[in-house]
């Protein structure tokens, strides 16, 4: 008999077993798949604060494909760009992550099954969705449903950018609503192109039309992926005497502004874990923690979600009139906005008055 069931073996799922596994739990993870890591529909772009962040379930270093160093923001027309002195992100093989911390929870005692859907047959009375967006665990007991989805279109193209350290981030809510599209430079030949609109958008129409905006005729392998941008109003309970529990993408711990939730989701995933057997301190703890940040970001992708073209080129301005841009370059936080809240902002603040 297993103390813990973790349905998902994606890095929630994983964070989440072998923090319980190293609580003593006998751990017990399902995934529907063959293998970990397989089919990648995710970007590979993290934070290196992130990546810290999560040293403990696996070493990164080993993973990475090129150095970030900063973004080239397009608001409609106006560009801002954020350039830092040292690498403030990383592109990392993000299919050999999920099968990392896949092998690191079965090298620490937790048993993984590949090739096994799970939809009502759960093997101990604490249970961990890690099942994605459309969660079955949360569908099975009676979850708030996620408000609110975008989908993404995304392939790897030959690409030669002329910023090879920088990723490139293109605003604009007639050409990608209510998201945006992006490059991410994998080294100077080859790029991850994406795009993303809040549903029910067409994301196929967005995809060409980036397609077109760089003069690209065709790709080929086109993945497409759905992702949460909204919180479940809960990610717990107890019923009867099973404790339930969701992380990740299943739980909507998502950031609203960019879709990414392997950073907050997994170190959610890491109070899964530790408190599997109570769901009330699962919950505080993770909305203490991080609740507020997804709160802001969830503020911030509304707030430019609302804004026509002219607009946001008219923000893009008013960003490099308060030299905010340089503010971004020396404080920026791609996780944790609360973190950028400090005394040096003030000054930026000034000039638009």
């Amino acid at each position: 008999m297993f103390d813990l069931h973790v349905i998902g073996a994606g890095p929630t799922g994983s964070v989440a077993a072998l923090a319980a596994a190293r609580k003593g739990q006998k751990v017990l993870m399902s995934e529907e798949h063959l293998r970990a890591g397989e089919p990648m529909h995710c970007s590979g772009l993290f934070s290196k604060s992130g990546l810290e962040s999560l040293k403990d379930f696996f070493d990164y270093r080993k993973l990475i494909r090129n150095d970030i160093y900063g973004a080239i923001i397009d608001f409609s027309g106006e560009q801002i760009e954020i350039k830092t002195k040292n690498p403030i992100a990383y592109v990392c093989d993000r299919a050999a992550l999920d099968a990392t911390v896949a092998a690191n929870a079965e090298k620490e005692g937790v048993k993984v099954e590949y090739g096994k859907r799970i939809t009502n047959n759960y093997a101990a009375q604490n249970i961990i969705g890690a099942d994605g967006p459309f969660s079955q665990v949360a569908t099975n007991f009676a979850f708030p449903k996620i408000s609110q989805y975008v989908s993404t279109v995304q392939a790897y193209i030959k690409y030669k950018s002329e910023t090879p350290k920088q990723v490139e981030v293109f605003l604009s809510n007639e050409k990608f609503p209510e998201f945006f599209a992006w490059i991410i430079p994998h080294d100077e030949e080859l790029a991850e192109f994406g795009v993303g609109v809040a549903l029910p958008n067409n994301v196929g129409k967005a995809w060409r039309t980036l397609l077109r905006m760089k003069g690209i005729d065709y790709a080929s392998q086109v993945k497409g992926a759905v992702i949460p941008i909204s919180v479940r109003k809960k990610t717990a309970k107890r019923i009867g005497k099973r404790n339930v529990l969701l992380v990740g993408d299943a739980a909507g711990q998502t950031k609203a502004t960019t879709g990414g939730g392997v950073i907050i989701g997994s170190n959610c995933a890491r109070f899964a874990g530790i408190h599997c057997n109570s769901p009330l301190r699962y919950e505080l703890e993770w909305n203490l923690r991080f609740g507020l940040d997804l709160f802001t970001h969830r503020k911030v992708h509304d707030y430019l979600a609302g804004k026509s073209n002219v607009q946001l080129q008219s923000l893009g301005r008013k960003i490099k009139q308060m030299e905010l841009d340089r503010f971004l370059s020396n404080n920026g936080h791609m996780d944790r906005p609360t973190k950028m809240i400090k005394p040096q902002i003030i000054p930026h603040l000034l000039r638009g008055f």
